[in-house]
């Protein structure tokens, strides 16, 4: 008999608690109410036909790979559902964030834009944003090849746990990204391909918003702290380094701020000391 996996219950439960608050909250166009209420629809009856009914389609083996690689889609829909519900930015939350960053991080960015060296250490930060992107297939992947699929959906509890605790903010909290911001540091940044193409990649894919938390610390942040409980352990090691360069891009390529960051770490160690109690 299908059951529905404990991802598959958070995923059901999140779209739906943004399509209950887009229902009630007034200040939004109809247009962004119908978008909100579409999203989490197709994503609902996403996890419904996953759960309930692909089991009764296909081959119980093809029916487990497809649940376990549905809940990229479950990122997409609800990053952008979440985006639907950002119609302003609060400029006073803006301001103090660039006084904290121009305290800890402008002096770092000057010192790199004036030296040698720190043209190197900025490609690296802008390649390390990028990371993100194969970061979370290669994830699955390392679990299927060290023989681990039979653990995916503990996997993915902490890792939408996190995706859904930094997005989920978005009706609450909104705020502009740094990149948009003019920001009277000492010096420009470089720029360069690497850049250009991170630029060009969130001109068409993001929401234009910032999530606070950090969706993208958050989300690999979970997905180290998940191979470290799940194995195999040099994996998690590795993502560790992983997740914490991508913050390290992240702020220095002002794509997020620094509380960003720190809060997207908060919210993986959160995410998974609740997964684990769920996963008991």
């Amino acid at each position: 008999m299908p059951s529905v996996r404990t991802p598959e219950w958070i995923s059901l439960l999140a779209f739906s608690w943004f399509t209950v608050l887009a229902c009630g909250r007034r200040t939004l166009d109809r247009g962004r109410r119908i978008r909100i209420i579409a999203f989490g629809l197709s994503a609902i009856a996403i996890a419904i036909f996953v759960s309930l009914l692909l089991p009764h389609l296909v081959t119980a083996r093809t029916a487990s790979i497809v649940r376990d690689w549905t809940p990229y889609l479950f990122l997409f829909l609800f990053y952008s559902q979440g985006g639907q519900f950002v119609t302003g930015a609060d400029m006073e939350l803006e301001a103090r964030l660039k006084r904290l960053d121009h305290r800890i991080v402008s002096p770092l960015l000057g010192w790199c834009t004036r030296n040698t060296a720190g043209s190197w250490i900025l490609t690296y930060l802008e390649l390390s944003y990028f990371s993100y992107y194969p970061a979370l297939p290669t994830a699955m992947v390392v679990l299927y090849v060290s023989g681990r699929q039979a653990e995916a959906a503990q996997f993915w509890t902490v890792v939408l746990l996190a995706a859904y605790g930094s997005c989920g903010t978005l009706p609450y909290i909104q705020t502009r990204p740094p990149r948009m911001l003019e920001e009277k540091w000492d010096l420009p940044m470089t720029s360069g391909r690497v850049r250009a193409f991170n630029l060009w990649i969130l001109q068409g894919g993001s929401i234009q918003a910032n999530t606070l938390p950090s969706a993208h610390v958050a989300i690999t942040s979970a997905c180290a702290l998940s191979l470290l409980w799940l194995g195999p352990f040099w994996a998690g090691v590795a993502f560790s380094v992983v997740a914490v360069s991508i913050a390290l891009g992240a702020v220095g390529g002002r794509y997020h701020y620094a509380v960003d960051a720190i809060l997207g770490f908060l919210v993986a160690g959160a995410a998974l000391l609740l997964g684990t109690i769920l996963s008991a």
